[in-house]
């Protein structure tokens, strides 16, 4: 796919129209879908895709920024309105090609029949990519590694507590931008902490409000403790089995696969991820008057911010089991 729609950039060299624009049709097999196209003079690469104007909220954010934009293009015609995604004059062509390839077979696998869900899956495709290339655009580091498959076990454990799937994925907004706690559960939350170390369980907090219960009650934190073994998964391990409890719904999957890619991770990068868990414990502990954590109502006047650390080890013992934490939060 990536070589027909380079194909089709490159046999754009001059404007055709008052428009502006050249476009020219890709994907034989699926054609009138997707077309390439350039907007002159700036020359600038772009992905064009209808959909019933209706299905477009007037006041719609598109995304924009990290070498691309999303505009609206003044082309009505048969109830349709364009979207063009658009690489910007100091973009990466090669990420850039990689995401286009990437949203358009989003689209086609999700195979929505609906106008209002297929805007949905490119736009969320879209907007995960960007949150990909605010992070840099590079695979995960080993902390992070583990922090994924943590959160990936806890996703699992959640689903197969009896929370819907689609519930547990949107609840799972810890890879976006606004993204305080790992999930966020009706009025609650869980936020998950891994380790892979053999002695003890210290798990860092990033922010006052992380394990803050005032707006956000009841918190629960999760505590998942891995050693690294043969016998174990490694990250893509960990993927295929959470799309095997979601493929039955390709909506469900495209926006797994939206979370995964704001957590920056690439199927592409899979042969990097070779480490092996072996899941040793999963508990889950509640935030109470008891537990030791620091939120703007308990610190001194003045401090605005902080990061700390927490031993978990003697805490362990607390645990109240997740089913318990789900159905105080309700969900269950």
């Amino acid at each position: 796919m990536i070589d027909e729609i380079l194909l089709a950039w490159d046999s754009i060299q001059t404007v055709q129209g008052p428009s502006g624009w050249n476009t020219v049709a890709v994907l034989k097999s699926h054609p009138g879908r997707f077309r390439a196209g350039r907007n002159f003079p700036d020359r600038c690469e772009a992905l064009l895709t209808s959909f019933k104007t209706s299905a477009i909220k007037h006041n719609e954010k598109l995304p924009e920024g990290f070498g691309f934009k999303v505009t609206r293009l003044d082309i009505q015609q048969d109830g349709l309105t364009w979207l063009a995604l658009t690489r910007s004059s100091n973009g990466n062509l090669e990420l850039f090609s990689a995401m286009v390839v990437d949203v358009m077979e989003a689209v086609l696998t999700a195979g929505a029949s609906e106008d209002s869900r297929d805007l949905r899956v490119f736009l969320g495709r879209i907007r995960a990519w960007q949150e990909f290339m605010r992070k840099g655009s590079i695979p995960l580091s080993a902390e992070n590694e583990v922090g994924l498959v943590g959160e990936l076990t806890f996703l699992g454990k959640i689903i197969d507590s009896g929370v819907p799937p689609d519930i547990a994925i949107n609840a799972w907004v810890g890879p976006t931008a606004d993204g305080v706690r790992d999930f966020e559960l009706g009025f609650g939350a869980i936020e998950v902490k891994t380790t892979v170390s053999s002695s003890g369980f210290v798990a860092k907090i990033g922010s006052l409000e992380q394990l803050d219960d005032t707006n956000c009650k009841p918190i629960f934190l999760g505590a998942v403790k891995f050693s690294l073994t043969e016998e174990g998964q490694t990250l893509p391990d960990k993927i295929f089995e959470i799309r095997e409890k979601v493929e039955f719904d390709p909506l469900i999957l495209a926006n797994f696969e939206d979370r995964l890619l704001s957590s920056s991770y690439l199927t592409s990068h899979s042969q990097q991820y070779h480490r092996k868990f072996f899941l040793l414990g999963i508990f889950t502990l509640e935030i109470d008057s008891n537990f030791p954590n620091m939120t703007h109502g308990n610190v001194k006047s003045g401090v605005i911010s902080a990061k700390y650390e927490i031993n978990l080890e003697p805490l362990i013992k607390r645990d109240v089991g997740l089913i318990a934490a789900l159905k105080k939060l309700e969900m269950i």
